[in-house]
């Protein structure tokens, strides 16, 4: 998730360079170590209660009386289903289609996202055979309103778009996220040729829903088609790039400022604000997801004090929640040999440890 780590289609890795294999797996094994042992542990008699209230009532109850709701807010919902089959799966799925989840649809193997007219946005994705889980995840519409693009800060280094209908969710000298709304495919493609003309085209990654590239003074930028009219644009700085962000937002034919300071930045050495915090940031990801899996094994083994182990389970989501925004801000393209080396490394590990308490 994104980038955000919401619940959006795990077919591809949509907007991000080069992370596909590595997060993927991460993501298929947290799904599934969920969906079974957390369901298995979660409630004494494993019953699932559908909620009959908030954004579960948008969605057709499951054909199973066990497994568990795991997030139920305004905002998201999220369930693991067990006792499903492929059959069942599939029926799911129609009938999800059938109740008006099919804008933008994306069907793959064991996997299914699609928004509604309304823009909510539906994944599914399925485990097993005979015996399987199904997970089911709903995210509420991202309220958009109007918006003015900064003048001054990260965001104001790279073009403004078109529309000016979105949500602004951070805004500073080094890091600015928005929600841009009204935006199509066409649109989100003129966006991203704007911001290569603005300079935005060293080491870039190109596709038809995301755009990734540094310009020469090492500012990063990452843009990404959501669906049902919406993108993403993200923008990761130097911490020294905040000495000339104004000439380049008022005018971006002056692309090149010759001033010594405008180049000091220019050391994409690492898209976590170099070799150090970088390196920080991995060992603190993995330190995390080890004590992810320590938390997953004495549970599964000993699920005796329920009560407990849900509230640590809800405190561990919510940390994973910030950590999986650490990891998604790496852009892999633009690391050293070393960093890349150590990304791989780390990544591997913690995917292995995963694998072993999901078997």
């Amino acid at each position: 998730m994104d980038w955000e780590p919401a619940g959006k289609s795990a077919d591809k890795p949509r907007g991000k360079k080069r992370r596909g294999c590595l997060a993927v797996v991460v993501m298929i094994v947290l799904i599934a170590i969920v969906g079974g042992i957390i369901s298995s542990c979660g409630r004494g008699d494993d019953s699932l209660d559908w909620p009959s209230s908030g954004l579960a009532t948008m969605l057709p109850k499951p054909d199973s009386s066990t497994g568990n709701v795991i997030v139920n807010s305004d905002d998201s919902f999220s369930a693991s289903v067990d006792g499903y089959t492929q059959e069942k799966y599939d029926s799911y799925v129609a009938q999800c289609q059938e109740m008006g989840f099919s804008v933008e649809a994306e069907n793959g193997t064991g996997t299914y996202a699609a928004y509604s007219e309304e823009g909510y946005h539906l994944s599914l994705s399925f485990f097993g055979s005979s015996d399987g889980s199904m997970n089911v995840t709903l995210d509420a519409p991202v309220e958009m309103g109007a918006i003015s693009w900064p003048t001054a800060g990260a965001g104001s280094l790279v073009p403004a778009p078109t529309s000016t209908t979105g949500k602004i969710d951070s805004d500073s000298s080094t890091f600015f996220f928005a929600y841009v709304g009204e935006t199509n495919e066409e649109a989100f493609a003129a966006y991203v040729d704007a911001c290569s003309s603005a300079g935005f085209n060293v080491d870039y990654d190109r596709g038809d829903t995301w755009y990734g590239a540094d310009n020469a003074e090492g500012v990063s930028l990452r843009v990404e088609y959501r669906g049902f009219n919406t993108m993403v644009v993200r923008v990761d700085a130097p911490d020294d790039a905040e000495a000339a962000p104004e000439p380049e937002s008022t005018a971006p034919e002056a692309e090149a400022p010759t001033t010594p300071e405008a180049e000091v930045p220019a050391t994409p050495e690492s898209s976590a604000g170099g070799s150090s915090d970088f390196r920080a940031t991995m060992d603190a990801y993995e330190a995390f997801m080890n004590e992810y899996c320590d938390f997953m094994e004495t549970y599964s083994s000993d699920s005796s004090n329920v009560v407990s182990m849900a509230l640590d389970y809800a405190d561990m989501m919510s940390r994973y929640s910030d950590m999986t925004e650490q990891i998604d801000a790496i852009d892999e393209n633009s690391l050293s040999a070393d960093d890349l080396a150590y990304y791989t490394e780390v990544m591997g590990r913690v995917n292995a440890r995963l694998l072993e308490i999901g078997q």
